[in-house]
């Protein structure tokens, strides 16, 4: 009896660790199922985050570019709207030269006429006997 006991109390003792064997093996298949998908998920997320920041890098390079082409470009216009403006300064700088010269001539101009006018007059009183 005792022999039949113990042999039914090591047969469940067996049939309880291969339980825990099949019950251990099904949750180490399921964590690596869960850890493959956890992986490919967190994997997909980096993928995508690489592929964009790839994406902004190259953008990032042109505007770069096209900023340094802009700078350029307005660095140019900026001189020749200088030279522009200068060359406008100096077109009102010949203008007020030129009336002032119209200016300094038209009064010469009137002195001599009236220095003409006056010396006509001047000589016809000289000249009576």
């Amino acid at each position: 009896m005792l022999t039949s006991m113990l042999k039914q109390h090591r047969g469940k003792q067996y049939a309880h660790k291969q339980s825990q064997e099949r019950r251990r093996q099904e949750a180490t298949t399921a964590l690596y199922k869960f850890n493959e998908g956890v992986m490919k998920s967190i994997n997909t997320g980096v993928s995508t985050s690489y592929v964009n920041q790839c994406a902004l890098d190259s953008e990032m390079k042109q505007l770069q570019t096209q900023a340094a082409h802009f700078t350029k470009i307005t660095s140019r216009w900026i001189n020749e709207l200088s030279a522009f403006q200068t060359a406008l300064k100096e077109l009102g700088d010949v203008e007020n030269w030129a009336t002032s010269i119209e200016n300094d001539l038209n009064s010469v101009a009137n002195s001599l006429e009236y220095l003409h006018a006056h010396s006509g007059s001047v000589q016809s009183t000289s000249h009576k006997p």
